[in-house]
């Protein structure tokens, strides 16, 4: 880089935090999804995970450019919300009570912070999904998501400073051990809600569109 030659009063732009270009790569990628026409396997989708997680929230030794760790993490999310919205293996929940920093309905574009609030929904759809293909069953719980979306603000509030309200909720219900009471609640207002949509005893097996 040759911003250190520069005259001294001249500042050179920052380069954009790591974490903060995966969050950007991700907002770009919900906001056109570039989804293959083929169906995604389980292998895909499982492999998808790995570099999700790989890469969501860097290593120490990075191996990788931001901007290689920001493109493998679009196109994993893109591959995990494929698989979670079109196979009968697994149901999300991305109604308001299970991810309450996102409205899936309305989008990211006018939000503030879509980009880290983007990366966090994409965490939680891959931790729930890996969750259900562990189990071999249907579970829209949104436990499994949450804690695997944690992992990832916790990354983002110590490097970046990012502190976003609805998610601080659910840390410090993780905190005091009350974050799986929170999910199980989460869960009912979620059943309840579609009952009333759709008057079914059960809610859709099927992933809200977003």
């Amino acid at each position: 880089m040759g911003g250190r030659f520069r005259v001294a009063f001249v500042r050179p732009v920052p380069p954009m935090p790591r974490l903060l270009l995966r969050s950007a790569a991700v907002a770009l990628a919900f906001a056109t999804p570039a989804f293959a026409s083929e169906t995604v396997s389980k292998a895909q989708v499982l492999e998808a995970i790995r570099t999700f997680e790989a890469n969501a929230v860097g290593s120490l030794a990075q191996s990788k450019s931001a901007d290689q760790e920001g493109a493998a993490v679009a196109k994993a999310s893109n591959i995990i919300l494929k698989f979670a919205i079109e196979s009968d293996d697994v149901v999300v929940d991305l109604g308001a009570d299970a991810v309450p920093w996102c409205d899936v309905k309305k989008g990211l574009q006018e939000v503030s912070g879509a980009g880290q609030r983007g990366l966090l929904l994409a965490a939680y759809v891959c931790g729930s999904v890996r969750a259900q293909l562990q189990s071999g069953k249907q579970d829209p719980n949104p436990l499994a998501g949450w804690v695997a979306m944690l992992r990832v603000y916790r990354a983002m509030r110590i490097r970046e400073g990012v502190e976003i309200p609805e998610v601080e909720t659910l840390l410090a219900r993780q905190a005091n051990g009350s974050l799986e009471a929170s999910a199980a609640a989460a869960l009912r207002r979620s059943r309840e809600r579609l009952r009333k949509a759709y008057g079914a005893t059960d809610p859709p097996a099927a992933v809200p569109q977003p």
